[in-house]
C-alpha cells in the first residue's frame, strides 16, 4: 500500500504523482501557474507562487491516497529558472524564467551559465539574501527551512557534479556572495523531512523523507528508463530535449552539449533545442483541417507523405542545441502548398533537429543505436513518432507513463522503497508502445534531411563535419 510521491514544477501547472513500488499510479493532482510576464524584450518572468500551488496539489493528492502511507518525495522543476529568496527560501520577488535573457552589464564573458547571469543581475537591480532554483523553493518549504540544492538543478548556475562546488572566482567577479548560494549534494539523496507545518497544509505524513530531484528533462528521461549507458532519449514538448546515458565524462568542449551526473555516477549529456511541438501553435489559416486540430492534421500530413519543402521550425531567434547560435532563425527551403504539407514539413524538421542532436552526442561519446525512448506530451502522436523513428533509423519507444512527476517519484522510490535507480526503473517503468521506421519513405525522408543539412550550413550554423554525418543508428 505505500506510494512515493513526485512533484513536477512546469511553467504552466504543478503535478503531483503517487506511484507505488511496482509502478502503479495510485493518484494524481495538478493545479495551474499564472502565465510568464514578458514586459521587456528578452525578460520573462513569473509570480513565485510554487509553494501555495504545490502545497495545494499534495492536499488533493494526499486526498485521493486516504492514509496510504507515502516512503518518499521528490520534485523535478524547469532547469534555469531563478527565484531571488529569504534567508528561509521563501520568495521575495518574481522568478526569472528558464528564457530570461538578462544578465548584469559585463559579466557575459562566452564561458557564464546562462541561469548565472539571471543571478547577477538580480544581484545587481534586485539583491535578495539567497537565489535559489524552483525546486530549491519547494523543499525547503517541505523541510522548513532550505536544504541543499541538487547538482542536476544547479548545473546551469554552474555547479560542478563531480566536485559538487560553485565557481566561486566566478561568483566573485559578479559580485556574487557564496553565501547567497545553497549547499550543494548530488540527486537521489534523501536530505530531509516532511515538517509537522508542511504537514499540516499538504496533508502528508510528516517524518516522510524528502529526495533531491533532478531538472524536467532528466526525471523524463527516468521516465522513459533511460538510466543505463547506451541508452538515448528525446522529450519532446513545447521545445526538444535530446540525452543520452554513458559511463564516462562526455567530451564536449566547445559544444551545445552540457552533462548531468545521475545518482549512481553515470553521465547524461544532452541539450535543450528552442525547436519543439510549440511550433505547432503558429500554424497558418488556409483550407483544410483547423490548425488547432492535431489529430486530424496528423491524419492527412501521414496521408500526404514526405514533404516537397524542408524548414528549420524554431519557435523564437536564438538556439542552444544541437549548436549555439543566439542569431539563429527558423527557415524554409520552398512555399508548403497547403496547410497539411506545412503540418508534415514541422514535423519532419523537429524529426531532423532530434536527428542531428543525436549526432552531437555521438561526438561526446559513445552510445548505443538502440531505441529512442520517447517521452513529453508530443509523444501521443503516433504519426510523428513513425516520421521521427524513420528519421533517425531507430525504433521510437514510449513508455506507459511519460510524465516528469512519474519520473521524480521513481527517482524518490530509489532511495527509498529500491536499492539504486535501476532497480527502481526496473520494477516501475514499463513499455506502451513502439514506433518502427518506415521503409517506404526512408529515401524521401533521407533526402530531405540532406536538403535541411545544406540550409543550415549555408547559413554557417554547424560545421563541415556535423553537415556531412550519416544516418544515425
Amino acid at each position: 500500500m505505500t506510494v512515493v510521491v513526485g512533484v513536477d514544477v512546469a511553467t504552466a501547472e504543478i503535478r503531483a504523482t503517487a506511484v507505488d513500488p511496482r509502478g502503479f499510479v495510485a493518484a494524481t493532482a495538478a493545479r495551474p501557474l499564472p502565465p510568464p510576464a514578458r514586459p521587456r524584450p528578452g525578460w520573462s518572468q513569473q509570480r513565485a507562487c510554487y509553494v501555495d500551488e504545490a502545497f495545494t496539489a499534495l492536499r488533493m493528492l494526499a486526498a485521493q491516497l486516504g492514509g496510504r502511507p507515502v516512503a518518499g518525495l521528490a520534485v523535478t522543476s524547469t532547469s534555469g529558472t531563478i527565484v531571488p529568496c529569504d534567508t528561509r527560501g521563501a520568495p521575495t520577488g518574481e522568478a526569472l524564467l528558464y528564457d530570461d535573457r538578462r544578465t548584469a552589464p559585463g559579466a557575459w564573458n562566452g564561458e557564464l551559465p546562462s541561469a548565472l547571469g539571471r543571478i547577477a543581475w538580480l544581484e545587481k537591480h534586485r539583491p535578495a539574501p539567497r537565489y535559489l532554483h524552483v525546486a530549491d523553493v519547494v523543499v525547503a518549504a517541505l523541510a522548513g527551512e532550505v536544504q541543499p540544492a541538487d547538482t542536476s538543478h544547479a548545473l546551469k548556475s554552474g555547479a560542478d557534479p563531480e566536485t559538487l562546488r560553485w565557481p566561486d572566482r566566478l561568483l566573485s567577479r559578479l559580485g556574487v556572495s557564496a553565501r547567497a548560494m545553497p549547499r550543494l549534494e548530488r540527486p537521489g539523496v534523501a536530505v530531509a523531512e516532511i515538517s509537522a507545518t508542511a504537514a499540516a497544509h499538504t496533508a502528508l505524513p510528516a517524518g516522510t523523507p524528502i529526495v533531491l530531484g533532478m531538472t524536467d528533462g532528466c526525471t523524463g528521461q527516468i521516465a522513459a528508463g533511460a538510466v543505463t549507458p547506451g541508452d538515448a532519449v528525446s522529450v519532446l514538448g513545447t521545445t526538444l530535449v535530446v540525452k543520452a546515458v554513458m559511463s564516462t565524462r562526455p567530451r564536449a568542449q566547445g559544444t551545445a552539449v552540457y552533462s548531468h551526473r545521475a545518482p549512481d555516477g553515470c553521465w547524461w549529456p544532452g541539450g535543450a533545442s528552442n525547436v519543439g511541438a510549440g511550433v505547432l501553435a503558429s500554424a497558418r489559416p488556409g483550407p483544410g483541417p483547423a490548425a488547432h486540430d492535431l489529430a486530424a492534421l496528423d491524419q492527412a500530413a501521414d496521408a500526404n507523405g514526405p514533404a516537397r519543402v524542408c524548414c528549420y521550425p524554431l519557435t523564437r531567434r536564438g538556439e542552444r542545441f544541437p549548436f549555439d547560435r543566439s542569431d539563429a532563425e527558423g527557415f524554409w527551403t520552398g512555399r508548403p502548398r497547403d496547410r497539411v504539407e506545412e503540418h508534415r514539413a514541422l514535423l519532419e524538421g523537429v524529426a531532423f533537429t532530434e536527428r542531428l542532436a543525436l549526432t552531437v552526442l555521438a561526438r561526446a561519446g559513445d552510445f548505443g543505436a538502440g531505441p529512442l525512448r520517447a517521452v513529453g506530451g508530443a509523444s501521443r502522436s503516433d504519426v510523428w513518432l513513425r516520421i521521427r523513428a524513420t528519421v533517425t533509423g531507430r525504433p521510437v519507444w514510449v513508455p506507459e507513463h511519460p510524465s516528469s512527476s512519474f519520473g521524480a517519484a521513481v527517482l524518490a522510490a530509489a532511495a527509498t522503497v529500491h536499492g539504486s535507480l535501476a532497480d527502481a526503473v526496473a520494477a516501475m517503468v514499463r513499455p506502451g508502445r513502439t514506433a518502427d521506421p518506415d521503409d517506404r519513405q526512408r529515401e524521401a525522408l533521407e533526402s530531405s534531411y540532406g536538403r535541411f543539412l545544406a540550409a543550415l550550413r549555408e547559413r554557417g550554423y554547424l560545421d563541415g563535419e556535423l553537415a556531412g554525418a550519416p544516418q544515425s543508428g
